[in-house]
């Protein structure tokens, strides 16, 4: 489902000629807890931070709620990048879940990871509950206060 609101804001943001791309967290090289994670850089994460991480201003993360916080390849991903290529950037959260607090908890969480990485975070964090009821069987969103929220937020980023 985070995939599918990544997605659309995604076409939210380009709607308003926002200069934007989307990364997902499942294109991240197979070995790189074994290896970035250990100081022996590979190839294809050098490539992430050269190529996604370092030329980008802002950063939206669209977090789906894992045991009560957000994925824990997330925190890897930060780790084995190192935060120094993430500090003094800007950032976005949204939090993504079937249950009513819509990822409330992993918002907290990760807003406190990124401060910590000296990262400066937007208050605006919308909080996509009951996820599964927004997305149809064709995965599109459909829900119109979801559509709100993700568009609101995205005019926030934009001037952010």
């Amino acid at each position: 489902m985070s995939e599918v609101v990544a997605g659309r804001y995604l076409e939210i943001l380009k709607s308003k000629n926002a200069d934007a791309r989307m990364f997902s967290l499942k294109d991240l090289p197979a070995d790189f807890i074994t290896t970035d994670m250990y100081g022996k850089r590979s190839e294809a994460f050098e490539t992430i931070i050269n190529e996604i991480i370092i030329p980008t201003d802002k950063f939206v993360f669209v977090i789906p709620e894992y045991n009560g916080s957000y994925p824990g390849i997330l925190k890897t991903f930060f780790d084995a990048a190192h935060p120094k290529f993430f500090r003094d950037k800007k950032a976005g959260i949204i939090g993504v879940s079937d249950g009513h607090a819509g990822n409330l908890r992993g918002q907290e969480h990760l807003t406190g990871v990124l401060n910590y990485m000296r990262m400066l975070v937007h208050y605006s964090q919308p909080k996509l509950s009951d996820i599964d009821h927004a997305i149809n069987d064709q995965r599109q969103i459909t829900d119109e206060r979801t559509l709100r929220l993700l568009n609101d937020h995205a005019d926030f980023m934009i001037k952010f």
